[in-house]
């Protein structure tokens, strides 16, 4: 039983916990699970999206950096392009400073890509895509086409307002769900198609308003119903219009809370503990895992054949032995780091892509045997890398709260490249800002607006079928008017792709 360093209450390491970090050579954690997770989340920006200028080719570009960020940026073109080399900012290290410290200014010099999107095309406003296309407001998705305001779908395509999908077509406002088809407000269901409003359904089609089945037809709040009566009785619930819209949203929802729900939505998983687990083997205090993740404890939304891990959020892809990690891909033993692709043995580093041996380096390619973004020979290097971590251990950073991070510590709060309420942590662990700032995060103030709201959201018509094509030519007034705690525009608009996609699923544009 340790104490964690940062809330000061008691938290556990178990005996196969010490096996582990035996095994990968690092220390046991200073802090418990959850607090490490935020930390590791407050590293990790979110749907913040900002209008900024390529340093290198000066071209207006959208930016996950705010304007008031230290950190040099470039576009997405500029950043993969041969004009420059991440090792040409190389520094020697400095056994007088914390390695922290001299990694973070190493960050402020080195160009970073602008949004963290790959190999995809005519992306709007989205950011951490890989192989996308014709995307707009998307992020961190994964092999899909035409998706519009979506978090993290994989292999999917036309779909609108729908989180962490994998294998879905024509679905909107659908969550956490496998391999569905038209859908409507579909939560944790797998394997339906033509339903609407349904909440862990399994192999269902042509259902409304139903909770806790499995392969089920016709079936409205779970009562079965012929062909003929469901096509007949289904008229009567019409989504094209908004006010009918919201009284069959607190409909459903008051029948789903008086029907039992299970435990925890576990699926095709062996010996685990967590929630919202599927095809997971042998892991522990899991959440979030997709497709094969084994051996693993204090994961957080991982997938795609990932093994012997710990504390890893956001990442997956055959990655192997990764741990205090937030994002990246088919990796193995990284540690401490942020975003890793197709690297391996990295330590305490950043954006790194088909690297091998580095410690303390951002933004680097096809490089080995680097210290913050130095170059080293092998000898060098394995001569080198005991004397740094020993120094970590003599000379660590401290923070104004007096927090320690030694080697064996993931990249402090006070080091993001992000403020609290621009990243994951703010998502799941949301702070008001005078509590984020007590906490030792920081906060960004957003910047007045200059756009001219014309159009309030009450003034919009309530059926689908009654909205003009003029409806594109207005900013439209969010009806939280900027009050929320959440990263609200305050304004918003119609766009042509969007409208045809509403009128298609015949649905009431929201507010």
């Amino acid at each position: 039983t340790k104490n964690c360093q940062n809330c000061e209450k008691d938290f556990v390491i178990e005996p196969e916990d010490f096996k582990f970090y035996e095994k990968i050579k690092v220390p046991p954690p200073t802090w418990c699970p959850e607090c490490r997770l935020i930390r590791r989340l407050a590293y990790r920006e979110d749907r913040s999206l900002y209008k900024d200028k390529c340093e290198n080719c000066n071209k207006e570009i959208v930016s996950i950096y705010n304007e008031d960020s230290p950190f040099k940026v470039y576009c997405i073109s500029c950043w993969h392009g041969d004009s420059w080399d991440g090792i040409e900012y190389g520094k020697e290290y400095d056994f007088s400073k914390p390695f922290l410290e001299q990694f973070y200014e190493l960050q402020k010099v080195v160009p970073n890509q602008a949004t963290g999107s790959k190999n995809s095309s005519d992306l709007g406003y989205c950011n951490g895509n890989i192989r996308c296309k014709n995307c707009m407001l998307t992020f961190d998705g994964y092999e899909s086409i035409n998706c519009y305001n979506c978090q993290t779908p994989g292999f999917v395509r036309d779909s609108m307002d729908s989180d962490f999908i994998i294998n879905g077509d024509h679905i909107y406002e659908t969550l956490d769900s496998n391999g569905v088809y038209n859908t409507k407000f579909v939560y944790f269901s797998d394997e339906c198609m033509d339903s609407a409003f349904l909440f862990n359904c399994i192999g269902c089609s042509n259902c409304f308003g139903c909770v806790n089945l499995r392969n089920q037809k016709y079936c409205i709040f779970n009562k079965k119903y012929t062909k003929e009566e469901y096509e007949k009785e289904i008229k009567n619930w019409n989504l094209s219009n908004y006010d009918t819209l919201r009284k069959i949203e607190k409909k459903f929802w008051d029948f789903y809370y008086k029907i039992p729900r299970r435990f925890a939505l576990i699926t095709n998983s062996v010996n685990v503990t967590g929630d919202d687990l599927r095809n997971t083997k042998n892991c522990q205090s899991c959440f979030a895992t997709r497709m094969g993740v084994e051996n693993s404890k204090f994961i957080f939304m991982a997938g795609l054949l990932m093994k012997d891990s710990y504390d890893s959020t956001l990442c997956g892809g055959n990655t192997e032995l990764y741990y205090e990690n937030s994002g990246g891909m088919h990796s193995q033993r990284c540690f401490f780091s942020r975003a890793c692709y197709d690297s391996k043995d990295i330590e305490y580093s950043n954006k790194v892509y088909n690297c091998s041996n580095c410690f303390g380096c951002t933004n680097l390619k096809n490089k080995k045997y680097c210290i913050l973004n130095k170059q080293y020979t092998k000898e060098e290097y394995e001569n080198l890398i005991p004397k740094i971590k020993q120094h970590m251990l003599e000379m660590p950073h401290v923070d104004s709260y007096g927090r320690i991070y030694k080697y064996g510590e993931h990249f402090p709060s006070d080091l993001s490249l992000f403020a609290y309420n621009e990243t994951w942590a703010h998502k799941y662990f949301p702070l008001m800002k005078e509590e984020a700032l007590k906490k030792g995060f920081k906060w960004y103030e957003e910047k007045e607006r200059n756009y001219k709201i014309t159009l309030k959201f009450n003034d919009l018509p309530d059926n689908i079928k009654d909205v003009p094509d003029s409806i594109l030519n207005e900013v439209i007034e969010c009806t939280h008017k900027g009050e929320c705690n959440e990263q609200c525009t305050e304004a918003f608009r119609i766009l042509p792709n969007e409208l045809q996609f509403y009128r298609q699923i015949n649905i009431a544009l929201q507010r």
